[in-house]
């Protein structure tokens, strides 16, 4: 499985919409991810694996109490086999905005 697959089959029971990169829909509730790899681990020149810098960013209205969302979100990441995420708050006027990041590994096939 993917790390994208991953990611959007761990979130997916909270049941807000959840897109690589971009959202474009009407929810106001809403998450998007975005992974950067870093290849690690090499011999003969090659990478054994990849590790994935993700964020997973939730979107929501001010209104919004966020705080047991947020507190499933890092629990299922870990339990998926994600790094204990970080959590930063990038809300503005428009709403809330918090990032999680944390890594996960991935094997060089």
């Amino acid at each position: 499985m993917s790390v994208n697959d991953n990611i959007m089959q761990t979130l997916s029971f909270l049941g807000y919409p959840i897109f690589p990169n971009i959202y474009t829909g009407d929810s106001d509730t809403y998450l998007v991810f975005n992974i950067n790899a870093s290849p690690e681990d090499f011999g003969d020149n090659e990478p054994g694996y990849n590790v994935n810098f993700v964020q997973v960013h939730l979107f929501c209205p001010h209104t919004f109490c966020s705080i047991d969302t947020r507190k499933q979100i890092k629990r299922a990441l870990l339990d998926a086999g994600f790094t204990y995420p970080y959590e930063v708050d990038a809300s503005d006027e428009e709403g809330q905005h918090i990032v999680f990041e944390c890594e996960i590994d991935e094997v060089i096939e």
